[in-house]
């Protein structure tokens, strides 16, 4: 167990975004997920801390068991960067059901269900154009009224580097993931994109 070393008690949780990414492509909506892994790890530039975890969708469907990745900034030089980053854990706490400033380590993290938005974003790798997806807000008490993010219909068939997760989606008689991306609109679906109502938020857990 590690620390975040982080007060969140006087954090204003308005910016809930986060950044990470990595794995099979899940559409952009909002999904259930449960931590499975994290840490506090040194940023690239040695000036800082993050908390990098590795995230499982646990809505039923074809992207059941993806993963996404994430990093939230503990500590930085940049005071933005870091104001940001407290507003992102605390915004991840109160998703899990935590109360204001309860959140304090990893170890409270793992395999807490909450709701959050994905978006998906393009980098460069090797010189060529890759797509992961990003976390974009945590839904908690205080944004579970805004709407979830809309698949927009790719210009091209956007690839996916993970072909096991096609596989494994056809062998189940599940939608193709390419296909799911193309046809999702922001509704509710059986995946979990869709608005927060109608489904049984995390936060609303009893104490």
């Amino acid at each position: 167990m590690a620390d975040f070393g982080v007060n969140l008690n006087d954090v204003d949780a308005a910016n809930s975004n986060a950044s990470g990414g990595g794995g099979p492509i899940i559409p952009r909506g909002r999904y259930g997920f449960q931590i499975v892994e994290g840490e506090i790890k040194q940023n690239s530039k040695k000036n800082g801390d993050n908390y990098a975890f590795k995230a499982e969708c646990t809505d039923e469907g074809p992207f059941f068991k993806s993963f996404v990745y994430g990093t939230i900034v503990l500590s930085n030089p940049s005071a933005w960067a870091q104001n940001n980053g407290h507003a992102q854990l605390q915004a991840l706490g109160m998703a899990m059901g935590f109360a204001k400033g309860e959140f304090t380590n990893t170890d409270m993290a793992l395999y807490q269900p909450f709701v959050a938005d994905l978006d998906i974003e393009t980098y460069k790798k090797d010189g060529q154009d890759k797509e992961r997806n990003v976390f974009t807000a945590y839904i908690h008490e205080g944004n579970a009224h805004t709407e979830p993010p809309s698949e927009k219909a790719p210009a091209t068939a956007p690839s996916i580097d993970n072909n096991a997760a096609q596989t494994n989606a056809a062998n189940s008689n599940q939608p193709d993931p390419l296909t799911a991306r193309q046809t999702q609109n922001g509704s509710a679906l059986s995946t979990g994109g869709g608005a927060a109502g109608g489904r049984a938020m995390p936060w609303k857990r009893s104490a």
